[in-house]
C-alpha cells in the first residue's frame, strides 16, 4: 500500500507501467448486430422457410402454366416479405445501455503527479494516480479518500439511497460493508455534491463498481419473451403440420393421377391454409395497440413481447424510494420535551411549533445551496412551511440574527448556530441524539433515550435539538463550548411516506396473485416498516440484508427466497441472485429501478422497469420506463399486459379454427376426388379480408371484469391452456361440416357455382365468427357496438368478398361466377351456422 500522505504523484514512467498493466480507464461495449445478422436470424423461422418455398414453387407452376400472370406468387412473396419485416422489428433490443455507461466517463480530472497538479485525460488516469475533487466534479475511477473536507457525493446510481454519501478519510470499514456504507471511499461515477477532497484511485476501467455493472450487463442476455417462445413453437408445430399436408397432397394427386402442376398448387393451398400468415401482423397490432395504451397509462414500453410479458408478472421487485414512497422526506413527529413557553424561544402558544422554529434556528434553510442537496433540511422546510405563513415567519425570524455556524460534521453528527437575541445570545444545535451534549439528570437522559428509541424503531430519521443561552458573547467562546451543556428542547422523526396509491396497488397486485417484493439500498429497519404498512411484509414473511443474502449459496436462495418480501442494503451482485432466484422457482419477475447499480438485474428479470427520473443507462436495458415512478403503475401495466394476451388467444381462437378448416376442407375434398375447392390466392384473401384485419379488431376488446382476481400465467403454460385447444378443434368441425355442405351443393350446379359458394361460406363464417371470439358471454349480453371497429372491419371484410364474387372483373381474375337467390341463401344459412351452434353452448354454459 502506498503512504496516501506522502505521495506527491506518479512519474511519467510509472504511469507506462500501470497502463500497461491495467490498461485504459475506459468500459468495453459488444458490437452492435447488423441488418444482415438479423435477416439470418428472420429466416430461420420455420413458416418463413415454406412460404418462400411456396413462392418458389408457385413461380414455377405460373411459368410452366400462365406465364403472362404470376399475381399467386407475387402475393405469397409479399405476406413474406411483411413476416420477415416484422421478425426484424421484433429482434431488435437495447443495444445502446454501454453507449450510456460510456457517458458517465468523464473527459478530463486533475491529477497530482510529479509533484504538480495536471488536468489529464480520464481515461489515462492508473491505479495509484492521486485525484484532486471539488465540488461539480464527477469522480474518473475508484479511489481511496486521502483527505477531504465537508466532503459529500450523489452516488444513488450505484447505491439507490436518494440523499448525497459523506465521506470520511478516517473510516474503518468492516468485512461486510456495503457500497452505500463504505465513507472511506468514493466511486467511478459519482457526483461531488459539497466540498473536497484528495482521494488515491485503487481501481479503474473494467475493476471499478461501475466497471463491475458494464461487465454484468454485457453478460446477462436478455431472456426471451414467453409470448415470443410460444409462437414460435406453434409457428413450428404449424410448419410441421404444413409440410406433411402438402407432401399428402402430392401423393394424393398421384394416386389419383392429377397433373404434377395440379398436385403441387394443392399442396401450395394446403401449405397455405396450414400457416397463419397473417397472425405475426395480428399479434404485432395488438401488442403496438397496448403499448398505446401503456403509454396513455405513464408507462413507455421498449420492445412490443413486454406487453404481454408483463401481464404474465408473478413477482414484482420493487424499489423503495420514490416507487413505492414519495421520496419526499417528511416530519411526521414533532415530539417536545421541555417548554419554551417562558423563554426568549416562545413565538406561539402551541409546544410542537415552538419547536419547530427552533429545529428552524438550527438549520441553513434559508440559502438554498444547501437545502437543494440536503432532503433533511427540506423536509424541516417543508414542516415549517406548512406551520407558519411567510409573514409569520419572518416576525418570529426578525429577532434572531445569526452570529456565528458551526456546520455540520459526520464525526460530531451535529451543527450549530449563534444568534443574538435583544442583547443575549443563543446557540442552538441539531443532530444524532447520542452526539448532542445535554445538561440533563440521569432520569431525563433515561426519558429522552426511551423516546428516541421508540422513534428510530419505527423507522424514523430522528433528530434532536438542544440549546443554551448567553448573556454575552465572545470570540474566545469555543466550538465546543457552543455545543455543551444543551437544554434539550425535543425530537422530530422524518419519514419518506408511502405513496398513497401504494397500498391499493399492492392489495390489487395479491390479489391478481402477484407477490411484490422490495429491494433497496435503505436500512433494513427503513424498508420493513414501509413495507408493512402498504401490505407488502406481512405474517409469515420476513426482511434479509445483503450481507446475509451473501452467507446463502444460489441454491439455499432459491429454496427459502418465497419467504422474504424485504431485501435491504443491496449489490448489483444481490439483486441479479434475487431476480434468478424466484425465475429459477419458475416466476416471471420484473425488476425495477433507477440507477447503474440496478441496470444488470433489470435486464437479467423477465421485466426490466426504469424510472422516468433514473439513469439513461437504467432506461436503455430496461423494457419499460415508467413516467410517474410509481408502484401502482405497474399494476396497472399488468392488467393491460393480461388484456392483450386475453385478446391474442381470441385472435388465435379465430385464426386457426379457419386454418385448421381450410386445411380440412383440402384434405377432404382431395382424397374424395373433388380437386383443391379454393386456389392459395383465395385463401390468402380470406386469411387477409376475413381472418387477419378482423381478427386484430379482437386487440380493442376492454379487459374483462375478473382479470386482476386470476392467477397470472405461468411462464411455460402452453398457449391453447384452458380449453382453447378444444374449443378451436370444435369451431373448426363446424366450419368444416359447413364449408363441405356448400362444396356439395355447390357441384351439384357447376365446379365454379361450388368453388364460388365455398369461398364465399368459408370467408362469412370466419367473420361471423369473430363475434364468438370476442367473450365467454352471449353476444347479446354485450353491448354490440361496444366495439366499433370490429363490427366495421366485419362489416368491410364481408362487402369485400361479396363484391370479389359479384364484380365482373374479379370474377374473371379469380375464376368465381354469378350465384343465384337459392344458392345465396344457403350460403347465408351457412355462414351463421358457427354462430348459432356457439351461442346455444354459451347458453347452457357449457362454452
Amino acid at each position: 500500500m502506498i503512504n496516501k500522505q506522502q505521495h506527491n504523484g506518479l512519474t511519467q514512467a510509472e504511469v507506462r507501467q500501470q497502463l500497461e498493466k491495467y490498461g485504459y480507464n475506459t468500459i468495453k461495449t459488444k458490437s452492435k448486430k447488423n441488418f444482415m445478422t438479423y435477416l439470418k436470424e428472420a429466416l430461420k423461422d420455420i413458416t418463413i422457410i415454406i412460404l418462400i418455398f411456396a413462392t418458389i414453387l408457385s413461380s414455377y407452376v405460373a411459368f410452366q402454366s400462365h406465364p403472362d400472370d404470376f399475381t399467386e406468387p407475387i402475393v405469397i412473396f409479399s405476406i413474406v416479405l411483411l413476416n420477415i419485416y416484422l421478425s426484424i422489428k421484433q429482434q431488435k433490443d437495447a443495444e445502446k445501455s454501454m453507449d450510456e455507461l460510456k457517458q458517465m466517463n468523464v473527459p478530463t480530472s486533475k491529477v497530482l503527479r510529479e509533484g504538480e497538479l495536471k488536468e489529464i485525460e480520464s481515461a489515462k488516469i492508473v491505479p495509484e494516480d492521486i485525484l484532486q475533487l471539488e465540488l461539480g466534479d464527477r469522480v474518473p475511477a475508484d479511489a481511496q479518500i486521502v483527505s477531504c473536507s465537508n466532503f459529500f457525493v450523489d452516488e444513488s446510481f450505484l447505491t439507490g439511497e436518494s440523499e448525497p454519501s459523506e465521506k470520511d478519510a478516517n473510516y474503518h470499514a468492516a468485512d461486510d460493508d456495503a457500497i452505500g456504507d463504505r465513507k472511506d471511499l468514493t466511486f467511478s461515477g459519482s457526483l461531488v455534491v459539497t466540498g473536497n477532497a484528495k482521494a488515491v484511485v485503487i481501481n479503474t476501467g473494467l475493476h471499478t463498481e461501475i466497471g463491475k455493472v458494464s461487465d454484468l450487463i454485457n453478460k446477462e442476455e436478455p431472456s426471451m419473451a414467453p409470448l415470443q417462445i410460444k409462437m414460435q413453437r406453434l409457428g413450428k408445430s404449424l410448419g410441421i403440420v404444413a409440410i406433411l399436408a402438402g407432401i399428402f397432397a402430392i401423393i394424393v394427386g398421384i394416386i389419383k393421377g392429377y397433373p404434377l402442376e395440379t398436385s403441387i398448387m394443392t399442396a401450395i393451398s394446403m401449405a397455405v391454409a396450414a400457416i397463419p400468415e397473417v397472425l405475426p401482423v395480428v399479434v404485432t397490432l395488438s401488442l403496438a395497440v397496448g403499448m398505446n395504451n401503456m403509454a396513455m397509462k405513464k408507462t413507455i414500453v421498449r420492445t412490443p413481447s413486454t406487453v404481454e410479458t408483463v401481464g404474465g408478472v408473478s413477482v414484482i421487485c420493487s424499489d423503495k424510494t420514490g416507487t413505492i414512497t414519495e421520496n419526499k422526506m417528511t416530519v411526521k413527529q414533532v415530539i417536545p420535551l421541555k417548554d419554551l413557553t417562558d423563554s426568549l424561544l416562545n413565538v406561539t402558544s402551541d409546544e410542537k411549533n415552538n419547536l419547530l422554529f427552533l429545529f428552524y434556528l438550527a438549520s441553513s434553510i434559508e440559502d438554498p445551496s444547501n437545502t437543494g442537496s440536503n432532503p433533511t433540511e427540506l423536509a424541516i422546510k417543508k414542516a415549517l412551511d406548512d406551520t407558519f405563513s411567510k409573514e409569520e415567519l419572518n416576525k418570529f425570524a426578525q429577532d434572531f440574527k445569526k452570529v456565528y455556524e458551526i456546520p455540520f460534521d459526520s464525526k460530531r453528527k451535529r451543527m450549530t448556530i449563534l444568534y443574538e437575541n435583544n442583547g443575549q445570545y443563543i446557540s442552538v444545535t441539531k443532530g444524532a441524539f447520542d452526539h448532542l451534549q445535554l445538561t440533563a439528570s440521569q432520569k431525563e437522559q433515561k426519558r429522552y433515550q426511551n423516546e428516541q428509541d421508540h422513534l428510530a424503531n419505527q423507522a424514523y430519521r430522528v433528530l434532536g435539538v438542544g440549546y443554551q443561552i448567553f448573556a454575552n458573547y465572545s470570540v474566545d467562546i469555543s466550538d465546543d463550548e457552543l455545543e455543551s451543556n444543551l437544554h434539550f428542547a425535543g425530537f422530530v422523526g422524518i419519514t419518506d411516506p408511502a405513496r398513497k396509491e401504494s397500498y391499493q396497488a399492492v392489495k390489487v397486485a395479491k390479489q391478481a396473485g402477484i407477490q411484490p417484493v422490495m429491494i433497496t439500498g435503505d436500512h433494513l429497519m427503513t424498508a420493513e416498516k414501509i413495507a408493512e404498512d402498504v401490505g407488502i411484509l406481512v405474517e409469515g414473511t420476513k426482511g434479509m440484508t445483503g450481507a446475509e443474502l451473501s452467507k446463502l449459496s444460489d441454491e439455499e436462495l432459491a429454496e427459502n427466497i418465497s419467504g422474504y418480501r424485504v431485501f435491504a442494503r443491496t449489490s448489483p451482485e444481490d439483486k441479479i441472485r434475487i431476480v434468478k432466484a424466484f425465475q429459477n422457482n419458475n416466476e416471471v419477475v420484473s425488476m425495477t429501478g433507477d440507477g447503474v447499480n440496478d441496470a444488470p438485474a433489470l435486464k437479467a428479470a423477465d421485466v426490466g422497469i426504469a424510472m422516468g427520473g433514473g439513469t439513461e443507462v437504467a432506461k436503455e436495458v430496461a423494457d419499460m420506463t415508467l413516467v410517474d415512478d410509481n408502484f401502482a403503475t405497474i399494476v396497472q401495466a399488468v392488467e393491460e399486459g393480461r388484456r392483450v394476451y386475453s385478446n391474442i388467444r381470441k385472435s388465435l381462437y379465430a385464426m386457426l379454427g379457419c386454418n385448421i378448416s381450410a386445411l380440412t376442407i383440402v384434405l377432404i375434398s382431395m382424397v374424395v376426388g373433388w380437386g383443391a375447392p379454393v386456389t392459395a390466392v383465395q385463401l390468402l384473401i380470406i386469411k387477409v379480408v376475413a381472418d387477419g384485419i378482423p381478427g386484430f379488431s379482437l386487440s380493442v376488446e376492454p379487459v374483462e371484469k375478473n382479470t386482476m382476481k386470476n392467477v397470472p400465467i405461468k411462464k411455460n403454460e402452453n398457449i391453447f391452456a384452458e380449453g382453447l385447444l378444444r374449443r378451436i378443434t370444435e369451431i373448426s368441425t363446424v366450419f368444416t361440416m359447413a364449408t363441405l355442405i356448400a362444396i356439395f351443393i355447390g357441384r351439384t350446379y357447376s365446379i365454379e357455382v361450388s368453388e364460388t359458394m365455398t369461398f364465399v361460406v368459408l370467408g362469412w363464417t370466419t367473420i361471423i365468427h369473430m363475434y364468438n371470439c370476442r367473450s365467454e358471454q352471449s353476444i347479446f349480453k354485450l353491448r354490440f357496438l361496444s366495439n366499433t371497429l370490429l363490427v366495421t372491419t366485419t362489416t368491410v371484410g364481408a362487402a369485400i368478398l361479396l363484391l370479389l364474387v359479384t364484380l365482373p372483373v374479379t370474377q374473371n381474375i379469380l375464376g368465381f361466377v354469378p350465384l343465384n337467390s337459392v344458392q345465396w341463401l344457403w350460403v347465408i344459412v351457412l355462414s351463421i351456422s358457427p354462430l348459432t351452434y356457439v351461442e346455444v353452448k354459451k347458453l347452457f354454459n357449457v362454452f
